[in-house]
């Protein structure tokens, strides 16, 4: 690797670092206030479990992010502005079947999302999201609205986007992934974080256009959170919904490597 990929390297993934680490210490400050006040006000911690909790965790994570975003939120504006300015020459921009890719694409995306989950799930023995029931209208804002927007705002907004200046677009898809991926906090959700990252960048690098990874990434988001609050988890891990969702996604991405193929995209 050349010195000008270095630094273009060290240009994306800067933001990133920075993010995470702001994160973090908002996060953990946030978390210590809350211990003191709960240990100086004596609470009731049996009801605070079962009513409050969810609640104060949502509502850290999406202050942690929201003080995380601030200082990149311009940066982030920038980068994808001069990525809009390109859409008109955008790969799925001019073809005929565009609609049949565009409807495609959240249908896949949304079936392989409940399989991972599903199945990442079932070998770690937990669920990806449990909300209680005053939970779900702030959990729907924090995570189906506000940190999809700031995610993809950084990882393909910002580092994708700066780091296909030097790399290809495999490449500069893997690369961002594997950042988000780490940004998860346990094996299975980076697991899952970095095959949805994938998904998420070249849906980006094949549109151009920002909305599409957040579109993608808030319903996804929505989807786990509703399947969780209405306890579906049970029902949709059976395997007739696993092979359902198997064959979705597999149906949906392969038409798209098809078209990608007769068109001879290169990755």
């Amino acid at each position: 690797m050349n010195r000008e990929r270095l630094e273009i390297g060290w240009y994306a993934v800067r933001p990133f670092l920075f993010y995470m680490v702001l994160f973090i210490t908002v996060r953990a400050i946030l978390c210590r206030l809350l211990e003191s006040a709960l240990l100086s006000a004596s609470a009731d911690m049996t009801l605070y479990y079962e009513v409050w909790s969810d609640l104060a965790d949502i509502m850290i994570i999406g202050i942690s992010c929201a003080a995380a975003a601030l200082p990149i939120l311009k940066e982030g504006r920038r980068e994808v502005m001069l990525t809009r300015r390109r859409s008109s020459r955008s790969w799925i921009n001019n073809r005929k079947d565009k609609a049949t890719l565009i409807g495609l694409l959240p249908f896949g995306t949304i079936c392989l999302c409940a399989f991972l989950n599903l199945l990442l799930g079932k070998w770690s023995g937990d669920a990806s999201v449990s909300l209680n029931a005053y939970a779900v209208p702030l959990g729907a804002a924090v995570y189906g609205i506000l940190t999809p927007f700031i995610e993809e705002l950084l990882f393909r907004g910002i580092v994708w986007h700066r780091l296909r200046r030097g790399f290809t677009p495999l490449m500069s898809a893997l690369f961002s992934s594997l950042l988000f991926a780490a940004a998860h906090e346990n094996i299975p959700q980076a697991l899952y974080g970095f095959v949805m990252g994938m998904i998420f960048a070249l849906s980006y690098e094949l549109t151009l256009r920002f909305e599409i990874p957040f579109l993608l990434h808030s319903t996804c988001n929505l989807c786990v959170l509703a399947a969780s609050a209405a306890e579906w988890g049970r029902v949709l891990s059976s395997p007739a919904w696993l092979t359902f969702f198997a064959v979705g996604s597999l149906a949906a991405f392969g038409y798209w490597g098809f078209r990608l193929k007769e068109t001879k995209f290169k990755l």
